[in-house]
């Protein structure tokens, strides 16, 4: 009976075994209770940080390796050349991002391409669709004719434009505009509320004009026009408005705490204008739904540059806006120390197990030699 026993130095060693298991079991159940309880008391929005650009950068590399081979890249511009009617500004896109990868697109391809922009892009059927667009932003297609439509739209004038014409709706009695007024108030008065409401006067200038185009062709989603709708109704001290006689008058009636989100998606909408171009930019816009996409998007741009068209349209929505985000730190803390619990709990429970496993067996064997 004492030769089955162990040596009392082993069972001492069992035991210390068990007591340092037990004790980083105990310190990795607190060190991820520590942490679940910090995350309990933040929003479930920060269970996911923003990249930074070189990261990000990294990330969308990996991912077109794997989905921008040349195949394909052929089969999607074939894909959009047989399109009616086609769409320029994303074939032009494709085009970009295979210069970008090193990828060489069949002869055949290209010709074919070139005969087509012949035949869309001509200086006859381009003149028809300027003068169209020139005279109504709503009859106008994200193509070269654009830009005919969105000249003026794009300056200060665009501004006092809308805000006139909506002045005269107003005082007729008809239907206001109230997206088009809050873009427009926001764009005149970019540099005051930049002061008040933080970020870069250029870039909110340069993204109201954009939402302006974009809202005029239909192409702003319900969550955006909601913005601007509340900056309209009550980011506006519409009892101090008469007496408005220039700029800075006009930042005093503002509720920055108000206007502050409308800023923030006219500064993001800025940052994808300045990157990719008014046409790159208002085709991006029609896939935009909520605020945090636009911002989603203008990180993108930062990072990938003319690459951002053709890797949204090569990657789809979803995925592109996914490489965006990754876990927070400390997610991956709680999952170290769990994953450092379980580890240790199974080399704490590893022996009972093992024990209890080899009485099972001797009683299966048993069982089978009665039997």
């Amino acid at each position: 009976m004492d030769k089955a026993r162990k040596p009392p130095r082993r069972r001492n060693a069992v035991w210390i075994e068990r007591a340092i298991m037990a004790m980083i079991t105990a310190l990795s159940l607190t060190w991820s209770g520590w942490w679940l309880w910090g995350l309990s008391q933040t929003p479930a929005a920060a269970l996911f940080v923003d990249r930074g650009v070189s990261e990000l950068s990294a990330a969308y590399d990996r991912a077109l390796l794997h989905d921008a081979t040349p195949e394909a890249l052929a089969a999607r511009l074939s894909d959009h050349l047989d399109a009616s009617p086609r769409d320029w500004v994303m074939i032009a896109a494709l085009e970009d991002l295979a210069q970008a990868q090193g990828v060489t697109l069949p002869a055949d391809l290209v010709a074919r391409r070139v005969a087509l922009d012949a035949e869309d892009n001509g200086w006859i059927a381009t003149g028809v669709a300027c003068a169209a667009c020139a005279w109504d932003l709503r009859d106008c297609a994200v193509s070269g004719a654009l830009t005919c439509g969105v000249a003026v739209n794009l300056t200060v004038l665009g501004d006092l434009v809308a805000l006139t014409r909506e002045g005269g709706h107003y005082i007729a009695g008809s239907e206001v505009d109230q997206v088009d007024v809050g873009i427009a108030f926001v764009g005149l008065a970019a540099t005051g509320l930049v002061v008040l409401t933080g970020g870069t006067s250029l870039a909110v200038k340069g993204g109201a004009a954009l939402l302006r185009v974009a809202h005029r062709t239909g192409r702003l989603a319900p969550e955006i026009l909601g913005v601007f709708r509340r900056a309209f109704a009550f980011g506006i001290d519409w009892a101090r408005l008469p007496a408005v006689r220039n700029a800075d008058d006009l930042v005093r009636v503002a509720r920055p705490a108000v206007l502050r989100p409308a800023v923030a998606v006219a500064q993001d909408l800025g940052r994808l204008n300045a990157r990719l171009g008014s046409r790159q930019a208002l085709h991006l816009m029609g896939a935009i739904d909520t605020p945090a996409e636009a911002a989603a998007l203008g990180r993108a741009a930062e990072a990938l540059g003319p690459r951002t068209l053709g890797t949204f349209e090569m990657l789809g929505k979803s995925r592109f806006l996914r490489l965006g985000v990754r876990l927070a730190d400390e997610v991956w803390a709680v999952i170290a120390g769990l994953f450092a619990a379980l580890t240790a709990l199974l080399g704490l429970l590893g022996p009972l197990f093992g024990r209890l496993g080899r009485v099972l067996l001797r009683g299966v064997v048993r069982v089978a030699l009665r039997v």
